[in-house]
């Protein structure tokens, strides 16, 4: 597990075989390029700010979105894209899911189709493809989600209001508003809401593969609930 906060200007979040993440404040007009060497589904956060984003189709067509703070956008793997900050510059939270060793003919998930805007704010969720699932979770206070770990995929919690408590086998953190945490794959934890108001964060796991969870039992035995896709709401 690691704990980021929101407030640094650039914190690499992730940078593994699966996974890119990165918070980073861009100064006014900036360009943002995509970083990935393969194809990846991009998803982006505007923290506060604004951002211009552009993005090709198959044909060749572009779609433009203007995103302001607590808005996001889904980008399909292999659709070149490209962005730019506005006048106050942008603040902006990227992950880029790579799926290793993914074939189409194995393909578990229809692809995403074209670019998918949400609003963070109002509980959006992500498309839910073979490349990454998520979006907003809200935890009423009290609430605790099981033990479990996710065998071969980065997780990334953004929590935005409240405060979560995380336990890892790190030990136990106290993750409140305007942090991040990472927890990489096959390492288990526990997420829950100590505080008298609702928890609200943004989630992102990649990739989006079976087994998604994997719980324990009562004698503490690693245990798959479900070998189904998690297809969302």
């Amino acid at each position: 597990m690691q704990l980021f906060s929101t407030r640094d200007d650039h914190t690499i979040l992730c940078d593994t075989p699966l996974c890119f993440g990165e918070v980073r404040r861009w100064p006014a007009h900036a360009p943002i390029r995509a970083n990935a060497t393969s194809p990846a589904e991009v998803v982006l956060c505007v923290l506060d700010g604004e951002l211009a984003v552009d993005v090709a189709d198959a044909g060749g067509e572009e779609a433009h979105f203007v995103l302001a703070p607590m808005e996001g956008i889904q980008i399909p793997a292999g659709q070149p894209w490209g962005g730019q900050t506005g006048a106050a510059g942008a603040k902006v939270l990227r992950v880029e899911s790579f799926h290793p060793h993914f074939a189409p003919e194995q393909r578990l998930m229809p692809a995403l189709a074209q670019p998918h805007r949400f609003a963070v704010a109002d509980g959006g969720m992500l498309v839910y493809t073979d490349y990454v699932r998520g979006g907003v979770l809200n935890f009423r206070p009290g609430f605790a989600a099981d033990k479990h770990f996710h065998q071969d995929a980065d997780e990334l919690f953004w929590f935005f209001q409240g405060q979560c408590r995380v336990v890892t086998p790190d030990g136990e953190v106290l993750a409140p508003a305007g942090t991040i945490v990472y927890t990489a794959p096959g390492e288990w934890h526990i997420i829950d809401n100590p505080g008298p108001e609702p928890l609200l964060m943004f989630v992102t796991v990649t990739p989006n593969i079976v087994p998604s969870h994997t719980f324990f039992d009562a004698a503490g035995n690693p245990t798959v609930r479900s070998w189904a896709p998690l297809r969302g709401r």
